[in-house]
């Protein structure tokens, strides 16, 4: 049987937040070369930043993170001095989640924050709190996403669940309601007409899926990476879905409308510094993944570093990917706002328009730095 494989990538340009203490140590910054230019085609070497020059001082940026691998790209910005190289020193917090980030970011005592793109973000922005997009994160995978469908290996054996269309009735892990996991159940759903109201969602946290698998708790879930391997290797867990909504985007970076005002210089460096070290581990083609680029000894140390994950552990899990040129998926943005309101999730009057949540200014300052290498 083969694994089903829903939606299609996006061509327009959506976990969350914990922190750690500042690293004080900075891998001193490599020596830039020529950018590509914009349109061009890249080659399987990364991407070097063009010389801009050094601010005369540096400036502390606070922001707020997960320590996993989506995070990536601001941890290989922070060891290989890129941001140093803009005259940047992020300072990470520790925060319990998202719900919490949020108002320190409308305040102005957080700058930025790598964030999902869920019901409680809508809500912020509907409410009119003081914060925006900037740049997108994490981007689904073309064939093998970080957050597939897992069924339970004797429902799948037995035949009682082979296809999307079986999950009518059945209980599906979600690690909570109201964000990308319930939007990625949404399309896998819908794509063979059932909605979410046809499945019985059960709210439960990722390290807890393949257990719940194995005791029967649950029938399926959408675990993300490394607890769907994890599914899988202990012999309780079947992928079923591997691709949904390739291409898109499903986390973001978010930024308080006090930084971006008082800062925007800064912003933009922070920006030029991320998609550098995205260029680093990703390749052009959206939703991509290439080994040898991601999991060089050097980037595995950064990752073990700030993950606590064992580089073996790192390299059998799905892994995220990024956006080369930090396009923002608009209509990726608005169908995950209209699909929780058709849920009765996000209870708002009207949807929140693209332009109060959404500022491509500092995005649009990187591209025409180091230039866009997809035409």
């Amino acid at each position: 049987m083969r694994p089903c494989f829903i939606g299609s990538p996006v061509r327009l340009g959506l976990g969350l937040l914990l922190l750690v203490p500042l690293l004080a140590c900075q891998a001193p910054a490599p020596a830039a070369s020529k950018p590509q230019p914009a349109g061009a085609t890249a080659s399987s070497a990364p991407t070097a930043a063009p010389a801009v020059p050094t601010p005369s001082t540096v400036e502390v940026v606070r922001m707020a993170d997960t320590r996993v691998l989506a995070g990536g790209p601001i941890y290989l910005a922070v060891e290989k001095g890129y941001l140093r190289e803009q005259g940047i020193e992020l300072q990470f917090e520790t925060m319990a989640g998202a719900a919490d980030v949020v108002p320190f970011l409308a305040t102005g005592d957080l700058d930025l924050a790598v964030g999902a793109i869920a019901v409680g973000l809508f809500n912020a922005f509907d409410r009119g709190l003081d914060i925006r997009i900037i740049a997108p994160a994490g981007i689904m995978t073309l064939e093998d996403s970080p957050l597939p469908l897992v069924v339970r290996k004797d429902l799948y054996d037995s035949g009682e669940i082979r296809t999307p269309s079986d999950l009518r009735g059945h209980r599906v892990g979600v690690n909570t309601r109201g964000g990308s996991v319930e939007y990625v159940l949404d399309k896998i759903l819908t794509s063979v007409g059932l909605t979410i109201q046809d499945v019985d969602q059960v709210p439960i946290a990722f390290p807890d899926m393949p257990a719940a698998l194995a005791n029967g708790s649950l029938d399926a879930a959408i675990p993300a990476e490394p607890f769907a391997t994890r599914a899988v290797d202990l012999g309780v867990g079947h992928k079923l879905v591997t691709a949904v909504i390739p291409g898109q985007m499903t986390t973001c970076i978010i930024a308080s409308g006090k930084f971006l005002r008082e800062r925007p210089d800064t912003a933009k460096r922070f920006v030029l510094a991320y998609m550098h070290a995205i260029r680093d581990i990703q390749p052009p083609q959206l939703g991509t993944f290439d080994p040898e680029r991601f999991y060089t000894p050097e980037h595995l140390a950064i990752f073990e570093k700030y993950t606590g994950a064992p580089a073996q552990v790192l390299r059998n899990q799905v892994p995220y990917t990024w956006d080369v040129d930090l396009v923002i998926q608009k209509d990726s943005l608005m169908d995950q706002q209209l699909t929780h309101m058709r849920n009765g999730l996000l209870q708002i009057a009207q949807p929140v328009p693209y332009e109060r949540m959404v500022d491509e200014t500092f995005v649009r300052y990187a591209q025409q730095v180091m230039g866009r290498l997809r035409s």
